[in-house]
């Protein structure tokens, strides 16, 4: 029988083969749609501080929430990876200024912006790798969200192309579980 770490590998592989098959065009649509939910729930509205993550490959594109938060005069941040498994978060206020290609080849806030401590954030848009529909999340396996999730308050979102939701994410007590989970089919 395979323990947690097998199944997790597994899948991480699994979704990986599926990231391949998704057409450009399917992306960018479910993308549109996702930003537009985002940016309409309750939570994003009323937060001053929102926390969001630049997409890559396999991920929703997230420049229109980020855009649409700095437009609507929120205070944004963006992940920065700062040794193995730690990020902080960093305040941007230009896309095309202030985020270069980091160490994942992710674009990352430069080092020199202002740190936004995790009690200042009203509201986070995770990623994943997958997650299922209660909101169980699948990352890379290197544990930058859950250690930074850990001793937060503050609700988050985590976003999904619906073509790589999973059925039934294994948890170990360490993962941090998303409050709600937002795809391009619901």
């Amino acid at each position: 029988m395979m323990d947690k770490t097998e199944i997790k590998k597994n899948l991480r592989r699994e979704i990986k083969s599926r990231i391949e098959y998704l057409e450009d065009s399917y992306c960018q649509k479910a993308s549109e749609i996702i930003c537009d939910r985002v940016i309409a729930e309750p939570a994003y509205q009323t937060a001053e501080t929102v926390f969001c993550f630049v997409g890559t490959k396999g991920e929703p594109d997230t420049a229109k929430i980020l855009q649409e938060a700095l437009d609507a005069g929120k205070r944004v941040g963006v992940p920065l990876c700062i040794s193995d498994g730690v990020m902080e978060v960093r305040q941007i206020e230009d896309l095309t200024k202030d985020l270069k290609p980091g160490v994942f080849g992710i674009l990352e806030p430069s080092p020199g912006l202002p740190i936004i401590k995790a009690d200042e954030i009203d509201f986070a848009v995770l990623p994943c790798v997958t997650c299922d529909h209660q909101g169980n999340r699948l990352g890379h396996g290197k544990g930058y969200y859950d250690r930074f999730l850990k001793e937060t308050k503050f609700p988050t979102c985590m976003i999904c192309f619906e073509k790589l939701i999973s059925g039934n994410i294994p948890m170990d007590d360490h993962d941090q579980k998303a409050d709600s989970v937002i795809t391009d089919a619901e």
